[in-house]
């Protein structure tokens, strides 16, 4: 029988050793997690495609929010060119 543990805390640092991946949380607790070189190149491009989306939608958010910035400024203009 296999046991399957889940730990769920909040990050605080990691630190990638010749042979580990270790994992701080915020009380000081560690997670050791024993990697070779081809499990650090799979987490290398497993961590690339997770930061470009995050990138995006962070790009997407600041672009709309520009966007609804800019939309409000020309109102208030054509408003004040309005009463002129």
């Amino acid at each position: 029988m296999q046991v399957k543990q889940i730990v769920t805390t909040k990050f605080y640092a990691a630190y990638c050793s010749w042979n580990s991946l270790e994992f701080t949380d915020e009380n000081g607790d560690e997670v050791s997690i024993k990697m070779t070189d081809d499990d650090y190149l799979k987490l290398s491009e497993n961590l690339a495609v997770k930061a470009e989306r995050i990138r995006k939608e962070r790009a997407d958010e600041a672009e709309e929010a520009a966007r609804a910035i800019a939309e409000k400024n020309a109102e208030h203009f054509n408003k004040e060119n309005e009463n002129e």
